[in-house]
């Protein structure tokens, strides 16, 4: 991690020898690996000891309690995890290699330096992050305190914190394939537990503790929720049977990172629309450890839970189906109404316009008549309604008054002949 590049292998293990001797680092055990040649290997394994962990504190300026852990438990076993996790490491940064000297042993004689190999390195993809910026076996108390957390608080393999890269505090899982996919699921389950967890500050208020390790996460929370985790899956496995495993981990851990909908629209009921809420969740993004090596962190090696293709770091870490897109849908909506009442209006406008053009004086009143009335036509040179209708009545009350008129007469006239000065002799 600190010299990919160096020219010979041994050029490590004198500096390691070299502080072995210092009392900085020691030796507990070996581990296998399959070198380059497809050969078995054998390797030591080192690790710092109390005072190299304090030492390598004071070269990165961080504090001791800020450094992590060293997995010396593991390494009689030949630490599988703690490597997998340095290699993990190893590809976020992505070293650019850089040929090197072998590094000669105090009070030993010179060693043959082997020629330098000529050949041109593929270029790395970029990395992120610095090695300054790490942590291992970080302890996230859900409860109690950072040295004696409860039962169940979660251990983060490493935590990166590269806000100069616009990157959030990184919680990274290495998955070796070893526990069961309950296990795994669960660890997501303990980090949303350590998310909630709050804390006083100076002032009496609540805030989350999380916060107060990481102060500056590199976005809006409202856009984010709480801190992304970061699983790499490590076994070599077919990629049916990784798949697999990364869907399992999904369908057990549904409740942790999935976003709360929120349907409606203030534009419509019929306006079928909404959106995600992310507050309170946890987003998790998954890759292997491979596609990380090969990749880079930038490329396309994330899948985050709840999305439907591999992305980019930070397409992954966005949330596009949020409240953002939302609102911004209905701006566009408020925009189009907008733009539609104004449409009508003119349309209203114009017809106003049209029907005045066309407007007479009326004969009787002079008041404007229209070719319509909103019912039906009226011929030019008309009667206005008004005059009109006063008209019909009056025509009305003359027919009435002639019907009146008629049939007093008809009466009369009924009378004298029934009442004539004749009239008793028909009694």
């Amino acid at each position: 991690m600190t010299c990919p590049g160096t020219a010979d292998a041994q050029t490590v293990r004198n500096a390691a020898k070299d502080l072995g001797a210092e009392g900085l680092v020691v030796s507990l055990g070996a581990a296998t690996r399959i070198n380059a040649k497809g050969n078995r290997a054998s390797e030591k394994l080192w690790n710092l000891t109390p005072a190299g962990l304090e030492a390598a504190s004071v070269v990165l300026d961080r504090e001791v309690k800020e450094m992590g852990g060293t997995a010396k438990a593991s390494v009689p076993s030949g630490a599988p995890h703690a490597r997998k996790v340095t290699d993990t490491i190893t590809a976020f940064l992505q070293p650019v290699p850089e040929p090197t000297r072998p590094v000669v042993r105090k009070n030993q004689p010179p060693r043959p330096v082997p020629a330098q190999t000529t050949a041109v390195e593929p270029a790395r993809p970029a990395g992120l992050g610095t090695l300054a910026g790490w942590e291992t076996e970080v302890v996230l108390p859900v409860s109690g305190t950072f040295t004696t957390p409860v039962k169940g608080s979660p251990r983060a393999d490493a935590v990166l914190a590269a806000p100069e890269a616009g990157v959030p505090v990184l919680f990274v899982e290495v998955d070796n394939g070893t526990e069961d996919r309950q296990i795994v699921a669960g660890k997501i389950h303990k980090y949303r537990r350590f998310f909630r967890r709050t804390v006083k500050d100076t002032n009496g208020r609540d805030i989350p503790m999380w916060r107060t390790l990481y102060s500056d996460h590199g976005r809006d929370h409202d856009r984010v929720g709480y801190p992304p985790v970061a699983f790499v899956f490590t076994k070599q496995v077919g990629p049916d049977a990784m798949m697999n495993r990364m869907k399992a981990v999904r369908v057990l851990s549904t409740e942790c990172w999935k976003g709360h909908w929120h349907s409606g629209s203030r534009y419509g009921s019929d306006v079928n629309d909404g959106y995600r809420d992310y507050d309170g969740t946890v987003p998790v993004i998954v890759t292997t450890l491979a596609r990380l090596h090969q990749h880079g962190p930038h490329g396309p090696i994330w899948w985050r839970y709840g999305h439907s293709s591999w992305e980019t770091l930070e397409a992954a870490l966005d949330n596009p189906d949020d409240h953002r897109a939302f609102h911004t849908r209905e701006e566009e909506r408020r925009t189009e109404r907008r733009a539609q009442e104004e449409r009508e209006q003119r349309e209203r406008e114009e017809t106003k316009r049209r029907r005045k053009a066309a407007a007479w004086a009326c004969p009787t009143c002079g008041r404007d008549v229209y070719p319509s009335d909103g019912w039906q036509s009226v011929p030019p040179g008309s009667d206005c309604t008004v005059c009109t209708s006063a008209k019909e009545r009056e025509r009305q009350k003359a027919e009435e008054r002639a019907a009146e008129e008629a049939q007093a007469k008809a009466e009369a006239e009924a009378w004298r002949k029934e009442n004539g000065i004749f009239g008793f002799l028909r009694r």
